[in-house]
């Protein structure tokens, strides 16, 4: 369920999730939507189930240097599995990243030494917005998601604790009869 809309907030069906991303930028382009995570290929094997929301804004800029960029703004609502206890672990996000393209691959690590929330990319003729923003939710994605320390119980069901007994429970229990 992709639901972008044209640069003034306007629903705008028809408008391609596909785009020229140096174009874009010159223009002043301006992308926003909703998406389901599980129509997100990468995230979908990511999720717990297929509740939830990816809200995205793109927008086309260009650099101090007149390079072509793109902002992408995320807000990221959904479940993930706690590597714990294997249960839903509620998830929720907000991403923004800079992505300035260049043509020279030379160039690509001095733009991404500048700023921590700035990357860049090479530019390509044709850029797939979906594609690009499954990309990023993966990229803010904890390595190995979990509740917080003591709000779940990693222990899967049926597995005894494996706490050594006391040689003395033993004998304790031998005192009681």
């Amino acid at each position: 369920m992709v639901k972008p809309r044209a640069a003034h907030g306007n629903p705008a069906p028809g408008v391609s999730a596909t785009i020229d991303p140096a174009r874009f930028a010159r223009d002043g382009g301006h992308l926003t939507g909703s998406v389901s995570p599980a129509r997100l290929p990468r995230l979908a094997q990511e999720l717990f189930d297929e509740q939830g929301v990816v809200d995205y804004a793109v927008k086309g800029l260009l650099t101090h240097k007149h390079e072509p960029a793109l902002r992408v703004e995320l807000t990221v609502d959904l479940g993930v599995v706690c590597q714990r206890c294997m249960e839903r672990l509620p998830l929720k996000l907000e991403v923004a990243r800079t992505l300035v393209f260049s043509r020279n691959l030379g160039e690509l690590d001095s733009v991404a030494d500048e700023d921590d929330d700035v990357d860049a990319i090479p530019l390509v003729p044709v850029l797939e917005v979906m594609d690009l923003i499954d990309q990023e939710v993966m990229l803010s994605l904890p390595i190995a998601p979990r509740h917080a320390e003591g709000a779940c119980d990693a222990r899967p069901e049926g597995e005894v604790d494996s706490t050594p007994a006391s040689p003395f429970s033993v004998l304790s229990q031998l005192k009681r009869t």
